[in-house]
């Protein structure tokens, strides 16, 4: 990814902080918790949650974890450029004119039917390979998958017995991990009902996964031999309530810099649409953050950034670059240092923080993060890689 920087400068004064050392910490919490016989499926996808996949997956590769999931072919590829000797599975749908491409790089591919299971075999015969791929399963979940009957147990022994297909795995997904236990219990029960089938009949899976992160979080009885941690490797877990036996740390800030300053008189407006009508003599500073980078239009008059420490709160519309805060009484400058998201001065500002008042979930949240804003790897507390794209 090309870094462009001018006289020291990013292209942008808003940018994220990704600090390496505790995404490392959280993997490390990760694979303290799991069975030594249990392997991890790192879960990348959407640019590791927009975080970056391939700087955070050197940090996993480091430490032994060689599978990785990502939710498209396209991801797969740039994880395989940079990575020749790693796992790399789409759990995704990938259509038949990508077969050439997703066998050429040696990806797993996700696969649901026999017909496309067939179609892939005769693309991996036509180029004389072997196709690795894991069986997709619907327990619950209602999205894609083989479903729980007679026809889908024949489907998966006939995948099994084509020639250039090798079946590694089956996964499913859990829908609803951390708000009903019964339904989980039951996709569990479901999934590994069906697995027993299968290899009562002399057809084995090397590896067997539903355990998202969720899962991974509170339970072990879910984990079989593979598990796929999601968000909470970057130190979120979506209902703002870890166990107390994980101390999972947040790998991530948001900050930009104050960009202008205005003077408005009592009873002057505020943004587009005079949404916000200042109450007093107000300090406006704007910030070059707005939708189009992750902060959705229905926050507008809910959030709040910090200035030296305090926080101020966001005022009018936020609009697709920028946003407006009310820092009345707030020492400050042009350029100036604003977290939107992180620690300044002992006061912090959370992800799921925002979420209480979006009605999001955290992992939806930082998936919003545009690729416009540059990001700064740190590790040790110094600088040691700079993503941006212009």
């Amino acid at each position: 990814m090309k870094v462009y920087i001018v006289d020291g400068y990013l292209t942008r004064p808003a940018w994220l902080e990704i600090n390496l050392d505790n995404f490392e910490h959280n993997m490390k919490e990760i694979l303290n918790k799991i069975s030594s016989n249990t392997k991890i499926m790192s879960i990348v996808k959407s640019d590791g949650y927009r975080l970056g996949a391939i700087p955070l997956a050197h940090i996993s590769r480091n430490l032994g974890i060689d599978y990785f999931g990502v939710a498209t072919l396209s991801e797969a590829i740039a994880l395989r450029e940079e990575f020749n000797d790693i796992n790399i599975l789409t759990l995704g749908y990938t259509p038949e004119y990508l077969f050439d491409l997703a066998i050429e790089n040696n990806i797993i591919s996700s696969m649901y039917s026999l017909e496309e299971a067939k179609k892939l075999n005769n693309h991996a015969l036509s180029l004389n390979k072997i196709s690795r791929i894991h069986i997709a399963f619907d327990s619950g979940m209602s999205r894609i998958g083989f479903v729980n009957n007679d026809e889908s147990l024949r489907e998966i022994i006939e995948i099994f017995k084509l020639s250039n297909i090798k079946v590694e795995g089956i996964f499913s997904h859990f829908a609803a991990c951390d708000s009903d236990p019964k339904f989980t219990e039951s996709q569990f029960n479901i999934f590994t009902e069906f697995i027993k089938k299968i290899e009562e009949l002399g057809f084995k899976f090397e590896y067997k996964h539903i355990a998202n992160s969720s899962s991974v979080l509170s339970h072990r009885e879910y984990d079989l031999n593979m598990v796929r941690p999601g968000i909470i490797q970057y130190g979120l877990t979506d209902n703002g309530n870890p166990p107390k036996n994980y101390n999972l740390k947040e790998v991530f800030e948001l900050k930009a810099e104050i960009s202008a300053i205005r003077y408005l008189k009592k009873g002057e407006t505020v943004g587009y649409e005079r949404t916000y009508t200042c109450k007093r003599d107000t300090k406006v500073v704007t910030i070059p953050v707005g939708y189009a980078d992750c902060y959705p239009r229905i926050l507008s008059g809910k959030v709040s950034v910090l200035i030296n420490g305090i926080k101020c709160p966001q005022i009018g519309l936020i609009c697709m670059d920028q946003m407006m805060i009310d820092a009345t009484n707030v020492d400050c400058k042009i350029g100036d240092e604003v977290v939107l998201l992180g620690k300044q001065n002992g006061n912090e500002l959370r992800v799921s923080d925002i979420c209480k008042l979006s009605g999001d979930c955290e992992t939806s949240f930082i998936t919003h993060f545009n690729k416009r804003l540059p990001k700064h790897y740190f590790k040790n507390n110094k600088l040691v890689h700079i993503s941006d794209i212009i």
